[in-house]
């Protein structure tokens, strides 16, 4: 069974971006998306006009500044490989906590299994807190870039 990273929010955190959980790179590097090919770090600086900082703290720090927070909607899986369509056995995040913290205005779901599992989520509902769809930013994905970067911007930029 693997686990999860450890969400990435603060008190003024209003955007939760989810996806369903770290690749086995992710989980190696302790770094969400830490996998090359996925285009994660590129789409979103790009939709921020930001320049790419060189290093994963910088990155992390930029998007606290702009009210970014990160988290996989599972806690702990079984999965062959990284990709979502080989998911063996789940067990979700409890939100609780993150959602008294920090005041999230909108969820935007990396994928479709998170945005499947988000709809699950009791406390989202209860909360009536918005869940936007995006486009995967995993290299799976990388033939529909411009789609996939025109979704996030949207999503990212309300």
């Amino acid at each position: 069974m693997n686990v999860g990273l450890k969400p990435i929010y603060n008190h003024s955190t209003e955007i939760l971006i989810l996806g369903s959980a770290p690749s086995q790179k992710s989980i190696e590097f302790q770094q969400y998306y830490g996998n090359p090919s996925n285009q994660f770090w590129k789409i979103i600086f790009m939709t921020l006009d930001l320049d790419m900082p060189s290093t994963y703290q910088e990155r992390i720090d930029i998007l606290l500044s702009n009210h970014i927070g990160l988290w996989d909607v599972y806690q702990s899986f079984e999965r062959i490989g990284s990709l979502d369509t080989n998911f063996i056995t789940v067990e979700l995040n409890d939100f609780s906590e993150i959602l008294e913290v920090a005041p999230i205005k909108r969820i935007i779901a990396n994928g479709s299994r998170a945005y499947q599992e988000t709809q699950r989520i009791n406390a989202f509902k209860r909360k009536q807190i918005p869940i936007i769809s995006a486009l995967s930013t995993s290299g799976a994905n990388n033939g529909k870039s411009q789609e996939r970067i025109k979704v996030w911007h949207n999503a990212i930029n309300g």
